[in-house]
């Protein structure tokens, strides 16, 4: 295997670039070691912590549990095309986004008055990988990457309203914009009706929790209503349904994103080597 080739794809960009812990300064030693620079002279036992503060604000940040864990996915699917069993790739949230994805296009498309389309076109450099939802063109150039996100609820779309963009976004536009161009970036959250088959399963579920004799049974019937009207949102005017969140091209995160790719190319070199070797010696 040659790692030096490895690719990240976007959507994971910001599962390798959390640092591990240990990696950065605290405020508490960030504050030590100026105090201990601003000294005049120092106690053997003062050099030696401020060298210490000094070599580890320096030194290259390791890798985070959560990258490491991803690597080893990487590691896995890379040498022997195999994949984790489950987790959140099959779970009712993603299952939606994948099935109203075009939905939800159909509906930031009616609100910005422009016809988008899916983008199906999987782009590379030599550091990642990715398949934007939506590149919006001028004279041919790439000029923005609209993410889409589809929420699973009202509750869902909503929490996103006076907080944060989530950092796991945010890297994966930054990888979209490396690899087009694109100078602008935003993430779209969409909140459209829930596919009926999820509708469907989620009734089944009620009336088997219930034990109901039947369809017609009165709990079951209020309940499987009040289940399809917090799944469909066809009276809420669409603007209401949207929470949008800009993003500008930012080169200097690109840089670092590009550096940690090849911090991971080292460490499953390194990996693939020691478990290749483990047991060749018993």
């Amino acid at each position: 295997m040659n790692w030096n080739e490895t690719l990240i794809r976007c959507s994971c960009i910001g599962k390798i670039m959390a640092d591990g812990r240990g990696s950065v300064l605290t405020d508490k030693q960030h504050e030590m070691m100026l105090e201990l620079q601003m000294k005049d002279s120092r106690t053997p036992k003062q050099q030696e912590t401020l060298d210490s503060l000094i070599f580890k604000k320096n030194a290259p940040p390791s890798l985070g549990d959560t990258c490491i864990s991803y690597l080893k996915e990487v590691y896995v699917w890379e040498k022997y095309g195999k994949e984790p069993v489950g987790g959140a790739e099959r779970s009712k949230y993603t299952m939606k986004g994948k099935l109203v994805e075009d939905d939800s296009i159909t509906m930031l498309s009616r609100i910005d008055s422009l016809s988008y389309k899916k983008n199906d076109l999987r782009f590379t450099n030599n550091y990642l990988t990715g398949e934007p939802d939506i590149i919006v063109s001028k004279d041919g150039i790439a000029s923005k990457i609209i993410d889409i996100k589809s929420s699973y609820d009202f509750a869902t779309l909503l929490s996103n309203i006076g907080s944060p963009l989530n950092s796991l976004y945010k890297y994966q536009v930054q990888g979209y914009m490396a690899l087009t161009g694109a100078s602008e970036g935003e993430v779209c959250y969409c909140l459209v009706n829930m596919p009926q088959e999820i509708i469907t399963a989620e009734k089944k579920r009620i009336f088997y929790a219930l034990n109901a004799a039947t369809e017609e049974s009165p709990e079951y019937v209020r309940q499987s209503n009040r289940l399809e009207n917090s799944m469909t949102f066809d009276e809420v005017p669409i603007k209401e349904r949207i929470v949008r969140f800009p993003i500008q091209r930012d080169e200097e995160l690109i840089s670092k994103i590009y550096k940690r790719v090849e911090q991971c190319r080292e460490w499953l070199t390194e990996f693939d080597s020691f478990h290749t070797m483990m047991n060749k010696s018993k």
